[in-house]
């Protein structure tokens, strides 16, 4: 943020207001990212004195597919009112958009704030179609991009050719898709605190236009990425020697989807669990969490003895068993001065098995081990 307030600083202020509303809602492109402005300059005369910044030139970038553009917007502070010019930098001067089809450029409105972003979107939908033009000569990337047209699996799909590879003929390819992915059914607690937008973007780097060597990378929202977890450790399916996106895209967004009913599924499963235990044990419950349904804590008497029950559920439940951590009411460890305590991960458990049941063997457990637990905690503390 201190960096765009550098930024805005050093512009014209009749310019500024346009750069402003760049930065505000200048989200582009398949993957929505934020627009980037550096390198503000002035044409204006060095011998021309004015006490107002005169800032009337910079650089764009923007992303698109993967990579990012970049290109200069050019004013005239001593006629701030007059449309930019654009100077499409690192494009070898291909990009030659149709000013005719560029509205908002030809019918600049310079009373509003937003003719600047509207004129990004002109020249981005003409990029895209710039891009669609340059893959034509080549079968394979054209496949590729047409087969992923109306797919149930592909929301929206960039394409971008880079710049020839040193020493060679070809250019890599960047193919990026946005995947339909729904997060209502997730439970709130994983996504409250992100309120942003469900965005699953894979970036499918085709090596050379012949497709021979293709890297495949899952870019995720930080409101997925916290309901999912890191895309580093989400291994996606890996991209088959001599496959094609229109058959690898449904695979990775059935992966995606995978993810959210496991972890739908376990949610449910834990609270399941928590439900059984409070039903079985209700007046012996001392606390439990009504959030994530990972904590479940009962203060039980066995003849007259008194401890406390504290079990875990592990993020993978029911595929892992809980921990159970009996907790004498009596007795301090010798060793820090804490309650003692028996840390107990193997016992009877099938991750089939209903709430219900594993509250019902839990229970025989409990009763099995109390004996040996009350034992051990007297003669290896002190009171």
């Amino acid at each position: 943020m201190s960096s765009e307030h550098s930024v805005l600083k050093q512009l014209h202020p009749l310019i500024r207001p346009y750069v402003e509303m760049v930065l505000r809602k200048g989200n582009v492109g398949v993957c929505m990212g934020n627009l980037r402005i550096s390198d503000v300059k002035s044409g204006r005369p060095t011998l021309t004195q004015t006490k107002e910044p005169c800032g009337d030139r910079f650089k764009i970038y923007i992303p698109f597919a993967g990579d990012s553009l970049k290109w200069e917007v050019i004013f005239d502070s001593c006629q701030p009112s007059n449309p930019p010019d654009f100077i499409f930098l690192g494009e070898n001067g291909n990009f030659d958009p149709d000013i005719e089809k560029l509205e908002n450029l030809t019918d600049w409105d310079p009373k509003n704030p937003e003719s600047l972003v509207l004129v990004i979107e002109d020249l981005m939908r003409e990029y895209r179609c710039y891009q669609k033009q340059l893959i034509e000569d080549y079968s394979r990337l054209q496949f590729e991009y047409s087969s992923l047209q109306g797919l149930e699996a592909c929301d929206d799909v960039e394409v971008h050719m880079g710049n020839r590879l040193p020493g060679t003929l070809d250019s890599p390819v960047n193919f990026l898709i946005r995947l339909p992915i729904d997060l209502s059914p997730i439970p709130q607690y994983l996504v409250k605190d992100d309120p942003g937008e469900d965005l699953a973007v894979l970036l499918a780097k085709f090596h050379n236009t012949e497709g021979l060597r293709v890297t495949p990378q899952l870019f995720l929202s930080p409101k997925v990425e916290h309901a999912l977890g890191d895309n580093t450790a989400l291994r996606i399916p890996r991209f088959p020697t001599g496959g094609c996106l229109m058959d690898y895209v449904p695979q990775v967004q059935d992966f995606l989807q995978k993810q959210i009913d496991y972890i739908v599924e376990g949610y449910q499963r834990r609270r399941e669990y928590v439900a059984a235990f409070i039903s079985r044990f209700g007046g012996s419950v001392l606390e439990y969490d009504a959030e994530s349904f990972t904590k479940l804590s009962l203060v039980l008497e066995w003849n007259e003895f008194f401890f406390v029950l504290h079990i875990e559920l592990p993020s993978r439940f029911p595929q892992d068993m809980p921990v159970f951590t009996f907790q004498s009411c009596y007795h301090l460890s010798k060793t820090n001065g804490e309650p003692f305590v028996s840390v107990q991960k193997s016992y009877p458990y099938s991750p089939r098995w209903t709430g219900e049941e594993m509250a019902h063997r839990a229970r025989l457990f409990i009763l099995d081990t109390i004996p040996q637990f009350q034992k051990v905690s007297v003669s290896s503390t002190k009171l």
